[in-house]
């Protein structure tokens, strides 16, 4: 797949292309099932199939008090994006000269100009250009000038509801992670660097990989049963979220203790899977009692993560 990250990189259009645009937070489903027409209307064309995508979210231009945090980091988006049979990506950065454009200027000059589009597939309610002015009818009415036509694509239901990105983060926020999954198609995950810690889990039995994430959504504080990934393994792991009260402590915090593993994973890149919420985090009067539940953490993990019991080791 080809990124692109200004419509002057792009090169002079040989085919006709079918596209998408819009933020792709998450690459859910909803995203995942309209991204099946474009790239099977691009096969029909003969030529590529595009995603436009912006950056930052507009809202952290627009209205910067409501814009919301990332599902995923671009690079993740982008993968994602190329998992889906996607040939080429333009990332437009999204500013206030960008804001202020047209409708019409986007169809004319990103869409059918610069790209070449001639197939643009597009959910019912899109909206785009400045104040949301575009709509299908205009997005139609233009392609239609370079006989080029537009595609609607029904959204996704879960529960009844259509699949969305703000749909999916009050649900991760709530600790809802496996609902999350649901609606993803796969596992929501953290990313970031392992850093050193305060190593209190180290005196308690339980040493913990410590992430430095930034710029996601957080879950709700607590406990969850997950997977490190790093280097492209995937470790089994009870993971904590939250800011430790035991230890009056209140800065927030992802660790994950990996089940079954020793080695230094400092410095490294990982990503923490979530698998399921086992519970809300709590203060503990005490050292004992604090390691007595994470022993009991430790067994929930193991249970929701399909693992047999781990031989029993210690007072």
């Amino acid at each position: 797949m080809l990124v692109f990250a200004s419509t002057e990189s792009l090169p002079v259009p040989a085919l006709p292309t079918a596209a998408a645009f819009g933020n792709f937070d998450g690459v859910h489903l909803g995203h995942r099932a309209l991204l099946d027409v474009v790239v099977a209307v691009a096969r029909d064309l003969g030529g590529p199939a595009a995603v436009v995508t912006f950056d930052p979210h507009p809202l952290r231009v627009l209205q910067p008090d409501r814009a919301p945090l990332a599902l995923d980091p671009l690079a993740q988006r982008l993968a994602l994006l190329a998992d889906c049979g996607v040939d080429r990506v333009l990332v437009l950065p999204f500013d206030a000269l960008l804001a202020a454009r047209t409708p019409t200027w986007f169809v004319r000059e990103v869409l059918c100009e610069r790209l070449g589009v001639r197939a643009v597939v597009a959910g019912p309610g899109v909206r785009f250009g400045h104040g949301g002015a575009g709509d299908l009818a205009l997005l139609g009415a233009e392609l239609a000038q370079v006989g080029g036509s537009v595609q609607t694509c029904a959204g996704v239901e879960f529960e009844g509801l259509a699949v969305s990105s703000s749909r999916i983060r009050t649900a991760v926020a709530g600790g809802e992670v496996a609902h999350a999954a649901r609606m993803l198609g796969r596992l929501y995950a953290l990313r970031g660097t392992v850093v050193a810690g305060d190593r209190r889990g180290r005196t308690l039995g339980f040493p913990t990989a410590n992430l430095d994430v930034h710029g996601q959504v957080v879950p709700a504080h607590g406990v969850y049963a997950a997977r490190l990934e790093v280097g492209g393994a995937l470790h089994p792991a009870v993971a904590n979220l939250g800011v430790r009260p035991t230890f009056g402590a209140d800065a927030l915090r992802v660790e994950a203790h990996v089940l079954d593993f020793s080695g230094d994973l400092y410095g490294c890149a990982a990503v923490l899977h979530l698998v399921e919420r086992l519970r809300a985090e709590v203060r503990f009067d005490s050292l004992d009692g604090l390691r007595s539940q994470i022993g009991r953490d430790t067994a929930a993990a193991r249970k929701a993560l399909g693992l047999v019991p781990a031989p029993h080791s210690g007072p």
